[in-house]
């Protein structure tokens, strides 16, 4: 068989190059002056990362979700006091009324999701910190996606994801034959993603695999309507049946000395394909919102309820982002109430399933001020929620954590809310922390550049870990 004809044929192990096994993968990673993680100072404790058998879902609110949406609490003074540009207090815009837009018991914004927010703290699902405060002056999307989806503030060009990855790998906590324990819907947000920082590449089984929100099968065949698939030259027009794929692309990869590698890689690839055949057809105990969020969450739980293997999803929330300048109640409220009840129906998939170790988190570049510009807009503010659902295993149900104030940098100009003198409050470095945490590493603050988990303790008498 000819040399294109090969190249042609190994085109198809493009879906399966992510799933390698680690006597494919590059040993070292270039050396390109970037600021190396500090792995060898990572504590790991092996039973904490089996007892709690973490599978968490991470999704990054791209742009910067108003904390309006979940903390409706200073709208009632920006509209008495008259600060904002475009005043709050009549149809659309009266946020703290019982109008188009209203707020919850909890001052959750109704409309934008929040009777799925009131139900899941009810349920003792979700704990709410609303004053994840950055103290850094920048509020420019690229700086902040970089910190925080990074996770730290020492340059390390690792994202969050990809060093959890290494920390595992270093300390064997995943065997090589596991499939899919990094997965993104969707390629989820790359940043968490990024694998620069490392002295040593990841293997393949641990560097992410994305699907798309419809779970289509990657490693699927390209069968035609008469079942056939195209492995000829491409200068003719010879067709194979399918039955005969595997046995051409073997007596291909003998003749050209690379069967022993590539046959495990096929023979994986089939493997994962089969379980994705299998998994898109499962019944689920509860119906997913048929939204581009419902079919993006549908597809994490599918693969995280089937699939031991898989340790951690991520996923971009709100399919267009977040920063919205003009329009933004219009836009937020039917981006958020639609993520709010995809999440929703998660929780009670996992809950049906009593699999206490899922975990969702939501976070993004910040939060937004909460003055109306003069496009109906919220500009870039310093303080936003985060938001964590499920977890029971190794999380207690705190509530609602944090007391904001409003904050009038200028009236009419800049309003945000920020911790009072006396709340609990921390920076959002403290999320990767808390993730790192969950899969065994005991001293996270190494890897962050000396933030911790997320702890409110002193404040509230209880820790978010339990334990």
């Amino acid at each position: 068989m000819r040399r294109r004809e090969f190249i042609k044929g190994a085109m198809g192990l493009a879906a399966a190059a992510a799933i390698l096994p680690s006597k494919l993968s590059a040993d070292v990673v270039p050396d390109d002056g970037t600021v190396p993680l500090p792995l060898d100072e990572v504590n790991f404790d092996a039973d904490i990362f089996a007892r709690n058998d973490a599978k968490t879902i991470i999704v990054f609110l791209s742009g910067g979700m108003s904390d309006v949406v979940g903390n409706t609490q200073h709208i009632k003074q920006i509209r008495d006091e008259d600060l904002s540009y475009i005043p709050y207090g009549t149809g659309e815009f009266d946020i703290d009324s019982n109008t188009a837009n209203s707020s919850t018991q909890n001052s959750f914004w109704r409309e934008a999701g929040g009777e799925y927010l009131e139900k899941m703290l009810t349920n003792r699902d979700m704990n709410l910190f609303r004053t994840c405060y950055s103290k850094n002056a920048s509020v420019a999307h690229g700086i902040n996606q970089k910190r925080y989806a990074h996770g730290n503030d020492k340059g390390y060009e690792s994202g969050i994801v990809a060093t959890l990855m290494h920390v595992l790998y270093r300390n064997g906590a995943i065997p090589e034959n596991a499939k899919l324990t990094n997965v993104s819907i969707d390629a989820g947000f790359y940043k968490l993603l990024q694998d620069n920082a490392a002295p040593q590449a990841l293997p393949g089984y641990l560097k992410p695999i994305s699907f798309n929100r419809a779970f289509d099968n990657p490693y699927n065949y390209k069968i035609d309507e008469y079942g056939r698939v195209d492995l000829g030259d491409y200068s003719s027009n010879e067709i194979f049946n399918a039955a005969d794929y595997d046995a051409r692309l073997n007596a291909l990869m003998q003749k050209n000395n690379h069967y022993d590698a590539l046959s495990d890689v096929f023979n994986f690839k089939k493997e994962i394909s089969d379980f994705i055949e299998e998994v898109r057809t499962v019944e689920l105990p509860v119906e997913y919102p048929n939204t581009t969020d419902g079919r993006k969450f549908e597809t994490a739980m599918r693969i995280l309820t089937n699939n031991p293997d898989t340790k951690v999803v991520t996923i971009s929330g709100g399919h267009s982002g977040w920063d919205d300048h003009s329009d933004a109640i219009v836009n937020h409220k039917s981006r958020a109430s639609e993520l709010f009840a995809a999440i929703d129906a998660a929780m009670d998939h996992a809950n049906s399933l009593q699999m206490d170790n899922i975990n969702i988190v939501l976070f993004g570049d910040f939060g937004r001020n909460i003055n109306l510009n003069s496009s109906y807009g919220w500009d870039h503010g310093n303080n936003q929620n985060v938001y964590w659902f499920g977890g029971r295993r190794f999380f207690n149900s705190l509530g609602i954590v944090g007391e904001t104030e409003l904050h009038v940098w200028l009236k009419e100009a800049r309003l945000y809310n920020r911790p009072t003198a006396d709340s609990f409050q921390f920076q959002p470095y403290s999320i990767a922390a808390t993730i790192y945490r969950l899969y065994g590493i005991t001293n996270p603050e190494v890897l962050t550049g000396g933030y911790g988990v997320i702890d409110p303790s002193e404040k509230i008498g209880t820790p978010l870990f339990k334990g």
